[in-house]
């Protein structure tokens, strides 16, 4: 009976520990369930038709915030008795590593890179049989959106434009890992290279200015080399970029602003109904608000009254609006205004702007 009772408990204890084990292969199994709401990115990237969607999504993540963010801390812009709903550390120099009000562009130029450093990781393993042109081209967009974001960190945030300044990690692959800062001189190096390459790749035929074109990146090596201060270089990227687009006429300049013309638009981007529009920093729709106004430092620049009426860019910059009631800022900041001010179907922004390389 006691041998009897035995087996008993050793079979309980072997059935016990059958559950048990099954329980744990049953739940790593469970774990090793592949996300539902994740892509993988060997399943993300599969085809051409993929490369572009990602190629259009790091397109899609440039942003204005440097353009907005240089006016104000530059001085550029003054803060109107007006505008009492907007934040002012940036423009009264309040602000510090936190405050996006101006570092908020190291995250999104990041994310840019990020999506070109994917594009940029699947390319060599799509097919691209017959078609190895639209491959380079994705490639190419890749390198130069990778390239032209660094060159706009470098502008806002590297401790100075000399060789041996503080530039930033220049990241080529996908990491979550904190880099240490490179140097400037590193910096130029990397995006010159990559602007080099882009430029050997992109198909001569691209014409679409809402895509980056060959033409388009010359315009970045031209002002790369501006704030590398190779003139020499400045004037032979600048000379291509003016030969294959042609400045526009006095008459035509002032539509450039308005989206109304296509003179000298190297490159623009695309924007829907929802995105941000540029420029808002500036003036508030709701109660047709100044938040910025044009400095009178600024206005000054373009001569006397009569000067500044035979001067196409001051009207195309700066609107001046005398009717506007008092305690109200006579000066606007024009540039930005796009189509339309109120509403904007289809925004279109021109990333040369400042340097009128558009």
């Amino acid at each position: 009976m006691l041998i009897f009772n035995l087996i008993i408990m050793n079979i309980k204890k072997i059935f016990a520990f059958l559950l048990l084990a099954g329980l744990v292969f049953q739940s790593c199994s469970k774990l090793d369930t592949p996300y539902s709401d994740v892509i993988d990115p060997s399943k993300a990237f599969r085809n051409l038709d993929d490369l572009n969607m990602g190629v259009l999504g790091a397109y899609a993540a440039l942003t204005t915030s440097l353009i907005e963010a240089g006016a104000i801390v530059s001085d550029e812009v003054m803060y109107p008795t007006e505008n009492t709903v907007s934040n002012n550390t940036a423009h009264r120099w309040l602000y510090n590593s936190g405050s996006g009000s101006v570092t908020s562009a190291l995250y999104e130029y990041a994310v840019v890179i990020d999506r070109a450093n994917r594009v940029l990781e699947a390319a060599p393993t799509i097919p691209a049989a017959g078609e190895q042109n639209r491959l380079d081209q994705y490639r190419a967009e890749a390198l130069a959106l990778r390239a032209y974001s660094y060159l706009e960190l470098l502008r806002a945030y590297a401790s100075s434009y000399e060789p041996n300044g503080m530039g930033m990690p220049y990241v080529k692959q996908r990491t979550l890992e904190y880099l240490a800062r490179e140097s400037v001189k590193s910096n130029f190096d990397n995006l010159n290279a990559d602007l080099s390459t882009a430029k050997e790749l992109i198909p001569s035929g691209l014409n679409d200015n809402s895509r980056i074109t060959k033409t388009a990146i010359a315009a970045i090596q031209a002002r790369a080399a501006l704030y590398e201060k190779k003139w020499a270089d400045a004037i032979t990227y600048a000379s291509e970029v003016i030969a294959a687009e042609p400045l526009a006429p006095k008459s035509d300049f002032g539509k450039i602003w308005k989206d109304s013309s296509q003179s000298e638009v190297i490159w623009k981007l695309s924007r829907v109904i929802g995105d941000s529009r540029l420029g808002a920093a500036f003036f508030r729709e709701t109660g047709e608000i100044v938040l910025y106004a044009p400095s009178f430092k600024l206005i000054d620049q373009f001569g006397t009254t009569a000067q500044r009426a035979d001067d196409v860019r001051f009207s195309s910059y700066i609107q001046y609006a005398p009717t506007r009631p008092a305690g109200k800022s006579q000066y606007l900041v024009n540039k930005y205004v796009g189509a339309t001010l109120l509403t904007v179907d289809l925004l279109t922004l021109s990333y040369f702007a400042q340097a009128k390389c558009t």
